[in-house]
């Protein structure tokens, strides 16, 4: 029979508390019965240790296993996935548990947790979750120092002290290998299991999708300008242009969505997809930080272009990247805010579009729009008519009343409030029912300003849906019809426009943004936005371009010899402080509580004219007491007895005696 290892009290502990912390951030994107079966095997482990319960049989282990399986596998409906295979990875890591029988066992449940902490950088690489990876990593190094002592128990903040000790003096090690090893690009830009919009703005609109989406006060990327900042009114974030239209949602054109032949990706002249631009004034240069989307588009001001060799543009003139945005996506975007587009004239394949809409939906809106149109007289004064009708009794809210079929019947003529897209949906049919062509346009409108970097950070919460009609010799102009019944929307923010009572709905207590009126706490969030913009540019950005200027100015050339010699150099210095360090403080460990009682105990003892030899042992000095000075044995067997049941016995409550034997020591006349 193979002899079973007890696992220390110190390292199980800390293990359990590793894998709690692993398995935090994962659980939004993990089946909810894996909570339960973790809940069950810490239980069982736990009863393993106490030898309440005994190990599962190999059978009821194929059958936890073959369950487990196929509940990944209903969750997910395949194996070949980020989260599917981090699911069974977390799940291995959960199940073996159950079979921690030896040393290595421990090391390999260790090690797999190593593994967990690694896959939350798939899913974010921000500075909080950095931090908080390594406090894993801290608690996990923690339970494999327990491992090796064996009255850990004794001390677990001691053992998570030393771990925390050697992380620390590892860290200037890893800077330097970070700063000198060659750039192979980001390890964490994975395709997502789903194609789809992880937040943010999705590919097609229907009433009721941005008032949802503006619940979300989470980034939704930040954006620093090479000169002055435009104001409010001018910051439309254009990401996707919405032409299909069938009577309720809407959708990019066939053209629209992402293609190879409907992206230039300067490798056709410019002069070619640019001959129906013209623009006046110098551009607007800015970086825009995107946070990860699982989609193609990108977001920029109009008329946007990029000479960064993965952004390419749509012939509906957005920007697009070549690949998902699967992590932080920086970008660098020149835009003309004063442009005409198409003003000439459109082909005939998008005039028809632009002026489609389905038989039988929403008769009375096309049948108002054209008796409008025939008393206006001309397109402009038309859509001034339709705008003016928006200001006069609509509401702008986040819970407008349900729509029927004929959504934009309902909302114009009956029910009055909405949201930017009811507002944006109605004005284009209205535009459309007309003869004039037109499109909505979604994306983002306006931005905080962070004062302490000068960067704008644009939040989910600003998500916006316009319109943009086309009048010949004018070209596209974006019309804004939310502007008309809320304008504060557009000047001051969302908050402006909504009432207190909804203002107040969309507060998080647990988001800073919830007290900017609160100096202090304001001022803590916008230096944790400057500490998140610095971990982007200098760590996650830091690419084979930033290593390479960075290494030019340190070395003078980047040669093979002289970046191993740096390598080197940084090693033995790092290794050196470390060192010193040590040497200087002199590696005194603090005393055990017992061994100090001990001491204090050698020292009344001596006080009473018994001195104890060097290297005599608790027993040994019992005896020499004894035959001495026999008035003092019966304190000194007690004190003795006591000490070592606490050393070797492990018996609790030994260690309070002690204290008290000691503390009740005869008196010195004896």
């Amino acid at each position: 029979m193979i002899p079973v290892f007890q696992i220390p009290r110190n390292s199980l502990v800390w293990l359990l508390v590793a894998q709690t912390l692993l398995i935090l951030p994962h659980l939004p994107r993990l089946p909810v019965w894996i909570l339960f079966a973790w809940f069950i095997t810490v239980v069982w482990r736990v009863q393993i240790f106490r030898g309440l319960w005994p190990f599962p049989r190999p059978w009821v282990k194929v059958m936890i296993v073959l369950l487990c399986v196929m509940g990944l596998l209903s969750e997910y409906g395949r194996f070949f996935g980020i989260e599917p295979m981090v699911g069974l990875l977390i799940t291995a890591f959960l199940l073996k548990l159950l079979e921690m029988r030896q040393k290595r066992d421990v090391l390999i449940v260790a090690f797999l947790g190593f593994f967990v902490a690694a896959t939350q950088f798939l899913f974010s690489q921000t500075l909080l979750t950095t931090l908080y990876i390594l406090l894993t990593v801290t608690a996990l190094t923690t339970a494999l120092l327990g491992v090796h002592q064996s009255e850990g128990h004794r001390y677990p903040w001691r053992s998570f002290k030393l771990a925390g000790t050697l992380i620390a003096q590892s860290l200037p090690l890893m800077l330097a290998l970070f700063i000198i090893m060659p750039r192979l690009g980001s390890l964490w830009a994975v395709p997502q299991p789903e194609q789809r919009a992880a937040t943010g703005v999705s590919d097609s609109m229907a009433p009721g999708d941005f008032s949802r989406l503006v619940q979300d006060k989470a980034t939704a990327f930040r954006v620093t300008f090479d000169g002055d900042i435009p104001p409010p009114p001018f910051l439309y974030w254009r990401g996707l242009v919405l032409s299909d239209f069938d009577g309720r949602r809407w959708q990019q054109a066939r053209f629209g969505r992402f293609r190879g032949d409907s992206v230039n990706w300067n490798n056709e002249p410019l002069e070619q997809w640019r001959s129906t631009v013209e623009t006046t004034g110098e551009p607007l240069s800015y970086q825009v930080i995107l946070e990860p989307t699982q989609q193609h588009w990108l977001y920029a001001l109009p008329l946007a272009s990029s000479s960064d060799e993965r952004v390419g543009f749509t012939r509906d003139y957005r920007l697009v990247s070549r690949l998902p945005v699967n992590s932080r996506y920086q970008y660098q975007v020149d835009s003309h805010l004063n442009y005409r587009l198409q003003a000439q004239a459109l082909s005939g394949s998008d005039l028809g579009r632009e002026l489609y809409l389905p038989d039988g939906f929403n008769p009375r809106s096309v049948q108002q729009a054209r008796q409008w149109f025939a008393q206006a007289g001309s397109p402009r004064a038309y859509i001034d008519r339709v705008l003016a009708y928006f200001t006069r009794d609509f509401t702008y809210t986040l819970e407008p009343p349900l729509l029927g079929q004929h959504s934009v019947d309902d909302f114009l003529w009956q029910t009055k409030r909405g949201f930017c897209e009811h507002f944006a949906s109605a004005f284009v049919v209205m535009m459309r029912a007309a003869g004039i062509p037109a499109r909505v346009v979604v994306g983002y409108q306006g931005g905080a300003l962070n004062p302490l970097k000068n960067f704008l950070v644009v939040r989910q919460a600003d998500a916006h849906a316009w319109s943009e009609v086309w009048l010949e010799g004018e070209g596209w102009l974006r019309v804004d019809p939310t502007a008309a019944v809320a304008p504060g929307r557009i000047e001051s923010g969302l908050d402006s426009a909504l009432s207190p009572a909804e203002a107040e709905l969309l507060d998080d207590p647990f988001s800073l943004e919830s007290y900017r009126s609160f100096a202090l706490l304001d001022g803590i969030r916008l230096r944790l936005e400057v500490l998140e913009y610095d971990w982007h540019q200098w760590v996650m950005n830091y690419d084979q371009q930033k290593q390479s200027g960075l290494l030019n100015s340190l070395l003078g050339a980047v040669t093979p010899g002289r970046v191993a010699a740096a390598l080197l150099i940084s090693g033995f210095v790092v290794l050196a402080a470390v060192g010193a360090m040590l040497a200087l403080s002199g590696r005194r460990a603090p005393l055990d509580p017992g061994d100090k009682l001990y001491r204090r105990f050698l020292r009344r003892l001596k006080s009473r004219g018994f001195q104890h030899h060097p290297g005599e042992g608790p027993r040994t000095l019992a005896k020499r007491v004894k035959s001495e000075r026999p008035e003092l044995n019966a304190w000194v067997s007690q004190v003795v007895n006591s000490y070592e049941r606490y050393r070797y016995g492990e018996e609790g409550g030994q260690l309070e005696l002690l204290r008290r034997l000691v503390r009740e020591a005869p008196s010195r006349r004896i």
